[in-house]
């Protein structure tokens, strides 16, 4: 993959500090790398905004958020990235994996929000198991 982000980038002249997007992306990567994910960010931030059709950096972005448990703002960067470039499977995977989390989350929340109606809490309860069993079965079937 970073083969094709330096390609994409390597045209790219010097900012006003003199550091070119290609510099930019190797520092992006390895702070990604060694989980550096506060320092990816602002660098992968640059970028896109140096070069917004770079759906490998919204893609990254996506990941950084979603492992930081920024839902919403993983979605955000997994849909630009595939307005990009539709054909991203990776990304077509973790912008579904990332609204299964929030699914499971807004049920969690619900079922506490309802802990006075056991009916609902029960219904809550059951649709939420339904989903952590059909991602469980999922998973066992890949193996």
């Amino acid at each position: 993959m970073l083969t094709a982000l330096l390609s994409a980038c390597a045209s790219s002249a010097p900012n006003a500090d003199g550091e070119n997007n290609t510099d930019k992306l190797h520092r992006a990567e390895q702070a990604y790398t060694d989980g550096l994910f506060v320092e990816a960010e602002a660098y992968y931030r640059e970028l896109v905004n140096d070069n917004p059709a770079l759906y490998q950096g919204w893609f990254r972005l996506g990941n950084i958020y979603a492992r930081s448990n920024q839902l919403d703002a993983a979605i955000t960067m997994y849909e630009r990235c595939l307005e990009l470039d539709p054909d991203q499977a990776r990304a077509w995977y973790n912008l579904a994996l990332v609204r299964t989390r929030q699914s499971l989350r807004t049920l969690a929340d619900a079922e506490q929000r309802f802990s006075d109606q056991p009916a609902d809490q029960r219904r809550l309860g059951a649709l939420r198991e339904r989903l952590v069993d059909a991602l469980t079965a999922g998973q066992a079937e890949g193996r």
